[in-house]
């Protein structure tokens, strides 16, 4: 055996082998194994990141299990995690239950436009017809509509034509009639006029009454009235003398502007530009959406636990605010009386609820979700829902301020949560102060998940 010398930081090894190789030597050898591990040391840096020896946050575990941990932070990490505490509160709270909703046109607010009398569709001057989509304002023409004329009115029979021809005399007559006291009552105008300035010189003078002036003035007003009765009666009956030329082209009809008797959406446009249609044929459809109704099929059973006079709040299937652009209000939806409807094949009635959508932008059929108020009210602990904390098994936390920068998590059991706060069931008593905001880092912290 072979003693070798090693340094103390060497473990060395020695075994002695016998070589019982057949046709060899039969002299011993000797094999020396030698194993060599070298241990080195790990340098110490907690010094370098913390000259003072001051971590940023202790925890400190208690002995007993059953209590919890408490993190206590230095005024620095405090200031970083940008702690932000609110008290608990005891509020009187009511219940809500998500159904879901169907957004529809309230009645009344779909209009159908049908053709008048038969005719030729035509577009108006050089705007074409608008296509489904379009906005709309009220009495906005739509379409033109050039009426067909029938071939008996086309072609009179003897009875009609002696019918028009004593119809025309009369008003030939009445019209002469008619001029007749359009001259005489312009020529009492003339004259209330004459007396009339008559009377008032003589009153300027001294040498008149006043009552003069003002029966003058009377009989000048009642003149004037009768010579604009005239004047209308006499242009009637010209009109009417118009009408009754049996040489007028009675073929060439003006066209009907048809307009949009509300203001809304063209919904759809059932005919083309050259089309003929007959009297009654549905044209277009206008629709207003400004307003719009929310319909709510409910489960009979649970239509004895709604409070069906509180308004509900409107909320995308997700449970968000609707829409994104105003995530964080609560739009409400207010309880409106509408025909009464139900479903038998799913064991439902339906509640109704209107809601503006001006800014909203539901579209009839659209699905959305609505937090309905149930029956009763009791008191209950209220906290920001960012205060709630869910560990791996469901449980829900709190973490309450103890003292000074130091917060213990406590155990709080969650109802229900209402867009923004959270309803409890136990907890903290009211008053205590609890974190909202940092307290995830604090959760990550105690755990060792933190950064």
């Amino acid at each position: 055996m072979i003693l070798l010398q090693k340094p103390a930081w060497q473990v060395s090894v020695a075994t002695p082998l016998r070589c019982a190789k057949l046709g060899q030597c039969g002299g011993i050898c000797l094999l020396v194994i030698v194993s060599v591990a070298i241990l080195t040391g790990c340098r110490d840096t907690s010094k370098e990141k913390h000259p003072n020896n001051e971590k940023p946050a202790v925890v400190e575990k208690l002995p007993v299990e059953t209590e919890l941990a408490t993190v206590r932070l230095t005024e620095k990490a405090n200031e970083r995690l940008g702690i932000v505490t609110t008290a608990i509160e005891e509020q009187i709270v009511s219940k809500r239950r998500t159904l879901g909703g169907e957004a529809m046109a309230p009645l009344g607010n779909s209009l159908i436009v049908s053709a008048p009398v038969p005719g030729i569709i035509a577009q108006y001057g050089a705007s074409p017809i608008p296509l489904p989509g379009a906005q709309v304002g009220r009495n906005q023409v739509v379409v033109d509509l050039v009426p067909l004329l029938s071939p008996e009115r086309d072609v009179m029979t003897p009875a009609e034509r002696v019918q028009l021809v004593s119809a025309r005399a009369n008003v030939v007559a009445a019209q002469q009639t008619a001029i007749g006291d359009l001259e005489r009552s312009h020529a009492e105008v003339e004259a209330a006029k004459i007396t009339l300035s008559r009377a008032e010189k003589l009153f300027n003078d001294g040498a008149g009454a006043r009552k003069a002036v003002d029966d003058a003035i009377a009989q000048l007003n009642i003149a004037q009235s009768n010579y604009q009765a005239a004047q209308q009666q006499e242009k009637q009956l010209a009109n009417m003398l118009q009408q009754l030329n049996p040489s007028a082209d009675s073929s060439a009809a003006s066209p009907l502007q048809l307009a949009a008797p509300i203001e809304g959406v063209v919904r759809s446009v059932n005919v083309r530009v050259g089309q003929t249609v007959a009297v009654g044929t549905p044209l277009f459809e206008v629709i207003n959406l400004d307003t719009i109704w929310i319909r709510v099929p409910v489960f009979v059973d649970l239509l004895g636990t709604i409070d069906k006079g509180k308004p509900a709040l409107l909320k995308t299937l997700g449970g968000q605010s609707l829409p994104d652009s105003l995530a964080g209000t609560m739009i409400e939806a207010k309880p409106i009386s509408a025909p009464p409807s139900a479903d038998p094949l799913s064991s439902s009635a339906d509640l109704y609820y209107e809601i503006s959508n001006v800014n909203l932008g539901l579209r009839p059929g659209q699905l959305v979700g609505m937090d309905l108020p149930l029956v009763g009210q009791a008191e209950s602990l209220v906290v920001p829902a960012s205060a709630i904390l869910y560990d791996v098994y469901g449980g829900t936390w709190v973490y309450a301020v103890t003292g000074e920068r130091e917060y213990t998590r406590r155990r709080v059991v969650v109802r229900w949560v209402d867009v923004d706060q959270a309803i409890l069931a136990s907890g903290p008593s009211p008053g205590t102060k609890v974190v909202t905001t940092g307290a995830a880092e604090l959760f990550g912290t105690e755990f060792g998940t933190g950064k």
